[in-house]
């Protein structure tokens, strides 16, 4: 889950197995905010924090009203940052098991800077809310053509292609069109098979 620098809220990147409802509570404000658990997590990114390790977790009204009900007996977070930025994100994962299993203890510490870095550009990404058009230019970008390449193939004008770049690098947070492009590339931020369908 990314955390919106916007409102503090989570952002639901990726879920596998959580359900509706749980997600649902996540994805508020009170939720990042206001749980003592969740507070402490952001305040160690990159530690493992599992229900254990929070004072008293297993009464919280979270625990009890949430998790619980859904099947679920213990679980662990992660705040997720990158190098200069406070947690831009977290990792949740539950069990129906007394005990977090080792190994996935192990893999979640190994690869949560890597994760780290995944949740920031999907983040971005989320929060740019790119219109269709502006989708349309920044594959082609990653795709190396100029802005008179672009607007020849998309027949529009080329200051409206300049435009239309000066947004996308505003809304994604980059300097500049080489930076637009590897982050869309790194991340396949964009798909052509389906901006232009």
């Amino acid at each position: 889950m990314g955390i919106s620098a916007e409102d503090g809220t989570h952002l639901v990147l990726l879920n596998v197995d959580y359900a509706p409802e749980t997600l649902d509570h996540h994805a508020t404000r009170h939720y990042t905010v206001h749980t003592p658990g969740v507070r402490q997590i952001l305040q160690r990114p990159g530690a493992l924090h599992s229900w254990d390790d929070i004072a008293d977790f297993r009464r919280t009204p979270l625990a009890q009203a949430v998790y619980e009900p859904a099947g679920f007996r213990n679980g662990m977070s992660v705040a997720l940052a990158t190098p200069g930025r406070p947690a831009i994100g977290m990792l949740h994962v539950s069990t129906r098991e007394d005990r977090m299993d080792p190994d996935t203890l192990n893999l979640v510490e190994r690869s949560s800077h890597v994760l780290a870095e995944w949740v920031d550009a999907m983040t971005r990404f989320r929060l740019a809310r790119l219109s269709e058009r502006q989708a349309q230019i920044l594959c082609r970008v990653r795709e190396g053509l100029s802005n008179a390449e672009i607007a020849t193939e998309l027949v529009i004008s080329p200051r409206t292609v300049t435009t239309h770049v000066e947004h996308i690098l505003r809304k994604l947070g980059v300097a500049n069109r080489t930076q637009a492009a590897v982050l869309a590339e790194r991340y396949g931020l964009v798909a052509p098979a389906l901006i232009d369908a």
